[in-house]
């Protein structure tokens, strides 16, 4: 049967450190919060398929466009994976969010590291998916950046867009170059290894990953589940970047039992 859900209410705005920001409630007065942040490229209405699966379970929801993507406008300058930390503070702490949960996808994972390492009491519990917060590949992604650099001035013509976007893709640039002013807040971001900011963490944290990610290999989430003190690893079967995508249900699941316990459940630590 197809389901469809429409938001019952409209994007809201608010002003972060004159950072105008655009993000979604369901405008429940749980006693509990959850804080969506999306990756790199993407936006809050990425998380719709999992809001659908809680948004009737008493929790307050809100999903933001970080700055650059969405509805909120580019930040002024370069940033730094704390600069968009200190904006997800701000927006808890202008609306008075209590007991937050925060659920970070891929770049919107680093910012949620940076926020439960640097602030502590903003958050009550972490949940990690396919998150980012290496720099394993860094020197390959300045490679790549510069060879965007090199190949740009060829295609400047209207017909070579299309040859153009391709060879972005073959050489792993695509993220630098479809965001031309954040290209500087991208080169800052993935150049900035959290390791340290990882042993820094005390809430309970869970760690979902998709079996089959190739952007952020499985590898990585073992790792997270070791240098995090108080985590938890599940894998996400026949799953990708995008778990909570490929699987739902299963996603919707274990974030409802996590938030629903005081103890995490044994999914299996890493081996």
């Amino acid at each position: 049967m197809l389901i469809v859900w429409q938001r019952n209410f409209m994007n809201q705005q608010i002003v972060i450190n004159n950072q105008l920001i655009s993000y979604w409630h369901n405008e429940t007065a749980g006693n509990v919060c959850l804080l969506f942040l999306h990756g790199w490229r993407s936006q809050k209405e990425v998380w719709d398929s999992v809001v659908l699966r809680i948004k009737d379970k008493g929790l307050g929801i809100y999903t933001i466009d970080l700055p650059g993507f969405g509805g909120s406008p580019a930040p002024h300058g370069s940033w730094s994976v704390g600069d968009y930390a200190e904006v997800v503070k701000g927006f808890i702490e202008k609306l008075e969010l209590k007991t937050v949960i925060i659920i970070g996808h891929s770049f919107g994972g680093r910012v949620a590291i940076k926020l439960a390492s640097e602030y502590s009491g903003v958050a009550s519990k972490l949940v990690l998916v396919d998150s980012a917060g290496f720099v394993m590949q860094s020197s390959r992604k300045e490679v790549m950046a510069t060879a965007a650099k090199i190949v740009r001035p060829l295609f400047k013509p209207k017909f070579m867009q299309n040859i153009r976007r391709k060879i972005y893709k073959g050489i792993g640039a695509e993220d630098y170059l479809a965001t031309p002013e954040l290209q500087k807040t991208f080169i800052n971001i993935v150049n900035e290894d959290l390791d340290e900011d990882m042993k820094r963490i005390k809430i309970p944290t869970l760690i979902i990953w998709g079996e089959n990610d190739k952007e952020t290999p499985v590898e990585y989430g073992k790792r997270m589940g070791f240098l995090i003190p108080n985590a938890e690893f599940l894998i996400l079967k026949n799953a990708g970047h995008f778990s909570f995508l490929d699987k739902p249900e299963e996603f919707a699941k274990a974030l409802q039992e996590f938030i629903n316990t005081d103890q995490l459940r044994r999914y299996g630590r890493s081996p």
